[in-house]
C-alpha cells in the first residue's frame, strides 16, 4: 500500500483531504467505487473499512442517492414475530435485564406480511442535508451547522430528529419521486431484520460484536453505513443490528396473548436495532425500545410492494465509473 492510500485509508480527515485535493477530477469516481468495495468487504480489517468509509464521506460515496435509494426486496409471506417465552430468562440473566423489558416482544408468533422493500441502508446525513437544502425547511440534527453535517461524516446516519420530521422526509421523496416511501411498520422492519426462520440477530442467533456498532464494538459513535457488512440480514439490508436505533411507523402496543401489562401502551413509537451506546440485546431482531428512550434514533425509507418499481441489483447496476473502477481496483488494494 503506497503512502497516499495509507493517507486515504486512515480515517483521519485531514489526512484524507491532502490525499484527496492532489486527485485528478477524473480520478474520483473510479477510487470511490473502489473505496466502496472496501468499506462493505468484510475480510477487510474493521480500521480499513472504517477509513475507507470516511474517505468515502469527504470524497462523495457512490452507494448513497436520496433520490434513488437502493431497495430490497421482502417477498410476502409468514415470518416468526417476537420472542419465545423459554427465552426471556436466560437473555435477562445474560443482559441483567427486567424481565418486563423482554416480555414485550412475547409471545412468539407466525405473522403474514405482504410484499415491501426496505431500504438498504439507514438515511444519511448527506441524504438530510439535501432534503434541508431543496426543501427549506426541516430540522438540522446536532452538529449540523448552516445546514451542513460535520466533514467526514456525511454517510453516516442521521440522528437527533424528530418523528415529524422524519415523516416530512418521507414525504419530499416521495413527491420528488413519484414512488410512494414512508417508514416500514414494526413488522415489516422485523421481517427484514430477520427472514423467515425467527434467528435473534440478523446474522443468526449468536451475537458477534464484530458484525455490529453496538457497545460491545468499542467505537463509541456512530460509523459510516455498511462498514460491517457481515451483520446483513437475509434480505441484504445493513445496519439493522447497531449504529443507530431505527423508528418504525407502528404505535407501540403488546402483542395478542401478552404475558405483561403495561401502562405505556399506545404512549409512543417503537424503535428497533439498537445502536453504537447500547449493548447487544436490543440489536436483537426481537426487541422493543421505543424512540422517548432512544439515545440515538434514526429511520430508513420501506415502500409497499405495489407502490415499488423493480431495484436493480448492484450486481447488475453497472455504471461506467464501476467499470474504471475494476480496472483501477488494483490500484487500491
Amino acid at each position: 500500500m503506497t503512502a497516499v492510500h495509507e493517507r486515504l485509508l486512515s480515517g483521519c480527515v485531514p489526512d484524507v483531504e491532502d490525499a484527496l485535493a492532489a486527485l485528478a477530477p477524473d480520478e474520483r469516481p473510479a477510487l470511490a467505487h473502489a473505496l466502496a468495495r472496501i468499506a462493505e468487504d468484510g475480510k477487510r480489517p474493521r480500521l480499513e473499512r472504517l477509513g475507507a468509509g470516511t474517505a468515502l464521506a469527504l470524497l462523495g460515496d457512490p452507494r448513497l442517492d436520496a433520490l434513488r435509494p437502493e431497495m430490497r426486496l421482502v417477498p410476502a409471506g409468514p415470518f416468526l414475530r417476537g420472542m419465545r417465552e423459554e427465552e426471556v430468562a436466560a437473555v435477562g440473566r445474560e443482559y441483567d435485564l427486567p424481565l418486563s423489558w423482554l416480555a414485550k416482544a412475547c409471545p412468539q408468533q407466525e405473522l403474514l406480511v405482504d410484499a415491501f422493500e426496505i431500504a438498504r441502508h439507514p438515511v444519511t446525513q448527506q441524504e438530510w442535508a439535501l432534503f434541508l437544502v431543496r426543501t427549506g425547511r426541516g430540522e438540522p440534527p446536532p452538529g449540523f451547522e448552516r445546514g451542513r453535517p460535520p466533514r467526514g461524516r456525511e454517510n453516516h446516519p442521521v440522528h437527533g430528529i424528530s418523528h415529524e420530521a422524519m415523516l416530512a422526509y418521507c414525504d419530499w421523496v416521495s413527491r420528488e419521486t413519484g414512488r410512494r416511501y414512508r417508514l416500514p411498520t414494526e413488522a415489516e422492519w422485523e421481517k427484514a431484520a430477520r427472514g423467515t426462520d425467527g434467528r435473534a440477530y440478523p446474522w443468526g442467533d449468536v451475537f458477534d460484536p464484530r458484525r455490529a456498532n453496538t457497545r460491545e464494538a468499542g467505537l463509541g459513535d456512530t460509523t459510516p453505513v455498511g462498514v460491517f457488512p457481515d451483520g446483513a440480514s437475509p434480505c441484504g439490508a445493513l445496519d439493522l443490528a447497531g449504529n443507530v436505533e431505527e423508528c418504525t411507523g407502528s404505535l407501540y402496543r403488546l402483542y395478542p396473548g401478552s404475558p405483561v401489562q403495561d401502562p405505556e401502551e399506545g404512549s409512543y413509537l417503537v424503535t428497533r436495532g439498537g445502536c453504537f451506546a447500547l449493548d447487544g440485546d436490543l440489536a436483537r431482531c426481537d426487541r422493543r425500545h421505543g424512540l422517548p428512550f432512544a439515545p440515538a434514533a434514526g429511520f430508513r425509507l420501506a415502500r409497499s410492494r405495489a407502490n415499488a418499481e423493480r431495484t436493480a441489483p448492484a450486481s447488475e447496476a453497472r455504471s461506467e465509473g464501476e467499470a474504471r473502477a475494476e480496472s483501477a481496483g488494483g490500484q487500491l488494494q
